[in-house]
């Protein structure tokens, strides 16, 4: 809509309808290239001090939009008139702006490429022209033209009694308004009309071609946008006219709804790749709304993600975060992109009401195991426990990073992790002050990043394995064993505290609030008396939260919701 030509909006696009308030789309370019602003939609309409490009488009229902450029004043976007007085190149409501804006691409989830392959289209059109070239580059092609000349002559010598008459009867109702003698003749362009008219694809699949119509809907809209660009990147390249190469400088926006559709799960992948390739075309912007984790890459830069749902009140919320959520250290990015590699179901997060995070395999399997039995003994909604993602997030050193991103998401969640503070390393050494330190520093992180949104944080105090009861074997895989062992016991046979901690991770109230903070935990060691731990807490100092809490969600717009709820 903000760079379309349509002069209004229909009421159905209005706010649950309420045509009382405007539509207002607000948009700031920064970084404008001198080749850019020289241009004729842009040129004196630019912000005068900080060279931006600060555009807005009002569409007041029933009236034509109005279209200005901010050239003076703060940055911020209002409604006001104040600073907006350009007109971003003049023309019929801004058209110069709307003739360099970028062009937008619109992919339904339903659509028939057969609307691309029309001989009116800008795509077919150039195809064609290429065809045209190449038949008038061939010999026979001069002898096909001559011989269709004599053709068209003998023709058009006919002495067929049917159309002198049917001339006859025309030329005497014209004889009223004009003396011009009209003669019917045929003009014979064969070359011509069967590249114009007959220049499609065709699939060749096991030796067999068809046509765009018998492919499936997945293909269909993969191969639209492999034309677009195809089209876009052959104009960029060889176009000769220069209104015409400027006008294909123009990036073009693929906006896209659901790409995974009709594709099977290993082509939706593919096409995800190809999707974010393109983006990385300066020539291309891609727009994509999806249902599928799999359309998710949260391991690449200038990416931006919107989280759009629908809370309590059906108001829709939006929760938008850029790539910027990534800037931490190095080691920190590669064991994330790593977990990613490893774990792609922590992509399902975005999409769950609430998610619980867990260091392993092992408590993965616990954890659903015992959330069907609360399911079971009608102590947890279904609805509650199918809405509830259980993500593994591979140890504590990344799960930091997973809480980060699930805060700027405003994605609830519990994380439950293991206190690691034990005299004794995994083989049986006296752990040192350093590395005691080192684990209270990063369970210092985990809770100060839950707390940050009001998030709920548990933990087991020593291991998973150590809040079983004594009969329970750990095998060799520690998954496995955590399955047989729990499928078999009710909840009645199984430890309450560990028990709470499954129902306080799924939201459930309990009776005795858990307090797992580290401030009430620690003493409890303390007074056993090592030497060590007592060294590390004396010597330990906490983080600053720059280091590690990186707050991207803007608290102001959090209040003014809750005001609207209010």
């Amino acid at each position: 809509m903000f760079g379309s030509t349509n002069k209004k909006i229909d009421s159905d696009f209005y706010f649950r309808h309420n045509t009382s308030e405007p539509i207002s789309f607000h948009a700031t370019f920064s970084d404008i290239s001198i080749e850019e602003a020289d241009l004729h939609g842009i040129r004196a309409s630019i912000h005068s001090e900080s060279n931006s490009f600060i555009v807005r488009a009002i569409y007041s229902y029933g009236q034509d939009v109005k279209r200005s450029s901010k050239t003076s004043g703060s940055l911020e976007h209002d409604l006001e008139e104040t600073g907006w007085d350009g007109k971003m190149g003049g023309g019929n409501n801004a058209s110069h702006f709307l003739n360099v804006f970028p062009e937008v691409i619109y992919i339904p989830a339903v659509k028939n490429a057969s609307d691309e392959l029309k001989t009116n289209s800008d795509n077919m059109k150039t195809l064609t022209t290429l065809y045209k070239e190449i038949v008038h580059s061939l010999e026979e092609y001069t002898e096909a033209e001559e011989k269709t000349r004599l053709l068209q002559n003998k023709i058009n010598q006919h002495d067929d009694q049917k159309i002198k008459y049917f001339e006859s009867e025309v030329q005497s109702f014209l004889n009223d308004v004009t003396s011009t003698k009209i003669n019917f003749k045929v003009n014979v362009k064969p070359i011509d009309e069967i590249v114009s008219t007959s220049v499609s694809p065709f699939f060749n699949y096991n030796g067999i071609e068809t046509g765009i119509e018998f492919q499936g809907n997945g293909v269909q809209r993969t191969f639209i946008v492999s034309i677009l660009k195809g089209f876009r990147k052959f104009k960029n390249k060889y176009s000769t006219d220069k209104k015409e190469e400027s006008q294909y400088k123009r990036s073009l926006i693929i906006a896209i709804e659901e790409p995974e559709l009709y594709l099977h799960p290993q082509i939706a992948k593919i096409f995800k790749d190809t999707l974010y390739s393109l983006a990385d075309d300066n020539l291309f912007q891609v727009i994509a709304t999806s249902h599928s984790p799999n359309f998710i890459d949260l391991s690449k830069p200038n990416r931006t993600l919107a989280k759009l749902s629908l809370d309590s009140y059906k108001m829709v919320n939006v929760a938008q975060v850029s790539s910027d959520i990534y800037n931490m250290g190095a080691d920190d990015v590669q064991r994330f992109q790593a977990l990613l590699k490893f774990n792609p179901y922590i992509n399902e997060v975005f999409f769950a009401d609430r998610a619980i995070l867990v260091e392993g395999d092992t408590e993965v399997v616990a954890f659903k195991l015992i959330g069907e039995k609360l399911v079971e003994n009608g102590i947890l909604t279904q609805e509650m426990f199918n809405r509830t993602s259980v993500v593994n997030c591979a140890g504590k050193a990344t799960m930091y990073i997973v809480l980060n991103i699930l805060n700027n998401f405003g994605i609830d969640y519990s994380v439950v992790h293991d206190l690691d503070i034990t005299e004794l390393n995994s083989k049986g050494q006296r752990r040192s002050p350093s590395a005691l330190k080192t684990v209270i520093t990063i369970n210092h992180k985990l809770e100060q990043l839950a707390l940050a949104r009001g998030n709920r944080k548990y933990v087991f105090q020593h291991t998973f394995e150590a809040e079983m009861p004594n009969d329970y074997e750990k095998g060799s895989s520690k998954s496995f064993s955590a399955y047989e062992y729990l499928r078999e016991k009710s909840l009645e046979e199984l430890p309450e505290r560990f028990i709470n901690v499954i129902k306080g991770a799924f939201a459930l109230n309990l009776d005795n609030p858990i307090d797992h903070s580290i401030e009430t935990l620690l003493p409890t060691y303390q007074r056993q008396g090592w030497p060590e731990l007592n060294q590390a807490l004396s010597e330990w100092e906490a983080p600053m939260k720059e280091e590690y809490l990186k707050t991207f969600w803007v608290e102001k717009m959090i209040a003014v919701v809750e005001e609207n709820k209010q």
